[in-house]
């Protein structure tokens, strides 16, 4: 067991010797550029900036020119900083000073990882660098030395447009370049993966994502950009991040027009963008688009993709009651499925079945067609499936009255959907939980803290339900005002029988009741 112990050690020594021999061949020329601009900068603010696309590539640079000969009288700090949310840069770093401890006859030099994060891809003016820009004065006394900004591509070229003070005092950019094994790893793990989105784990959809932007950055030719904007807008609605999601959909949809060979694709995401607008409830827009991919389907015979169509075309008919024709779409989706072998697109045809004969009545076929889902579901390993056959089952034992058993599959649902980061059903399980143990259990300290959480995951999503669970919010906490203050019982009482003028009166002072309860909790 030593031997083979050893024989790894050997091996992973070998392959990461080889990569970095690999990356300083390819950039050999601007490794002695950089080098030279860490020796030669002053021990005060001086700022550089390199362009490096991949994470991979980034940690075997920083571990070149920490162990270079050259640097030997150089002390890196790595400092961190990727929180999407981040606005005050100047702030972060100013807080992270005191905790190095500087080396005695040695040169500070900082280096900044992670920054595109808040920095991001699309929309105009990132808060981030609208501080940087205007605090940049104060980092020549607050920051007095070399700092070195690693970031990708398309987070250099947005801090120039939106940092130009910044940028005007850079003293070097350093363009490195993409080693093909990172490449090739990172299309192995998201365009090549056999791995279902929707089955990985918050962090590993996280990881997807950013290959994603950093592959797009690489890519070259239109087919592959175009699958890469698709596939990121897929993952991003995974996510709960639809504005986000419908940006790159689109950017994707743009570079397919009047071109013959992706029609193919095109479907494809005219089908993602519908599924977008479903999600925001813009049912008729989500037609028109679904409608137009089941039509590019029908004239390339993808009939996979077509099936996914009209499965979501079912989707929307029984939103607005239409059970016939919906049951009658998603018979179809089901046949087409059954004939090609996609077992995915059955599980959720089935699953969605059960749906529309819950909602009938029909309560034994429903429980029939979810269980079918929910081994389905298990025999593939698909969790977000298995999460909303979850949550049918709780329907249906409501609806029966099992009031213990819909809590029960509530919370096991709730659960997967946290373990995939799936935000949008998480935020229907919380709220669904918040209403039954208010309704039922009346337990409305419990079902405040559902209803909070959920609403506050739909106004994430600016979801058109964030209206609606609010009211339910407001609510719960009149019904919890008037379990615990006489006051407020004796108002709600006088306001049936009191006048216009009144009236106002008395509701005014019961929302500032609510509103002191607020305060306390």
């Amino acid at each position: 067991m030593l031997f083979k112990n050893k024989l790894n050690y050997s091996k992973i020594v070998f392959e990461v010797n080889s990569f970095m021999s690999a990356f300083i061949q390819i950039n050999q020329q601007l490794l002695a550029e950089l080098l030279t601009f860490i020796d030669f900068a002053d021990n005060k603010l001086t700022i550089g900036f390199v362009s490096i696309n991949f994470a991979k590539d980034r940690n075997t640079l920083i571990e070149i020119i920490k162990n270079h000969e050259r640097c030997k009288d150089i002390q890196f700090e790595v400092l961190t900083f990727n929180d999407a949310q981040l606005r005050f840069l100047r702030d972060a770093i100013v807080a992270e000073l005191p905790q190095i401890t500087i080396q005695e006859n040695k040169k500070l030099v900082l280096i900044i990882v992670g920054l595109e994060k808040s920095i991001g891809m699309s929309g105009e003016y990132p808060p981030v660098l609208q501080d940087l820009n205007f605090v940049r004065d104060a980092f020549t006394t607050s920051v007095p030395h070399p700092i070195l900004f690693f970031l990708p591509d398309y987070a250099l070229t947005r801090l120039a447009k939106y940092a130009p003070d910044v940028w005007a005092w850079r003293k070097g950019v350093f363009e490195f370049k993409t080693v093909e094994s990172t490449k090739e790893y990172a299309i192995e793990r998201t365009l090549h993966s056999d791995r279902m989105l929707r089955s990985l784990e918050l962090p590993e959809k996280q990881e997807r994502i950013d290959l994603l932007e950093r592959l797009l950055m690489e890519a070259t030719d239109t087919p592959n950009k175009v699958n890469i904007l698709k596939e990121l807008g897929v993952a991003y609605r995974s996510i709960g991040e639809l504005e986000k999601a419908e940006y790159f959909l689109k950017e994707a949809l743009k570079l397919t027009d009047d071109v013959q060979n992706l029609i193919s694709i095109r479907a494809s995401v005219l089908y993602e963008i519908g599924n977008i607008y479903l999600d925001w409830e813009n049912l008729g827009e989500a037609v028109i688009l679904l409608q137009q991919s089941v039509e590019l389907d029908e004239n390339t015979g993808n009939l996979q993709h077509k099936a996914a169509s009209l499965h979501q075309l079912a989707v929307i008919e029984g939103q607005i009651g239409n059970f016939d024709e919906a049951i009658n779409l998603y018979h179809e989706s089901l046949e087409l499925n059954k004939n090609i072998g996609e077992v995915r697109n059955q599980t959720v045809s089935l699953h969605n079945l059960a749906v529309i004969y819950a909602r009938k009545g029909n309560f034994y076929e429903a429980i029939n067609l979810n269980q079918q889902s929910l081994e389905l579901s298990e025999k593939i390993g698909d969790l977000e499936i298995k999460a909303a056959s979850l949550n049918n089952l709780a329907y249906i034992y409501l609806q029966q009255g099992n009031v213990n058993e819909a809590i029960s599959f509530y919370q096991q649902s709730l659960e997967l959907q946290e373990k995939i980061g799936d935000l949008r059903g998480k935020a229907s399980s919380l709220l669904m939980l918040g209403q039954v143990i208010a309704n039922e259990k009346q337990d409305l300290t419990t079902a405040l803290d559902y209803l909070r959480q959920s609403l506050e995951m739909f106004k994430h999503l600016k979801s058109p339900d964030a209206e609606k669970v609010g009211i339910w919010f407001l609510e719960c906490k009149f019904k919890q005002l008037l379990q615990h203050s006489s006051e407020a019982q004796q108002l709600y009482q006088q306001l049936e029988s009191a006048d216009e003028d009144t009236r106002s009166e008395i509701i005014s002072r019961l929302q500032e009741l609510i509103n002191e309860t607020n305060e306390e909790s």
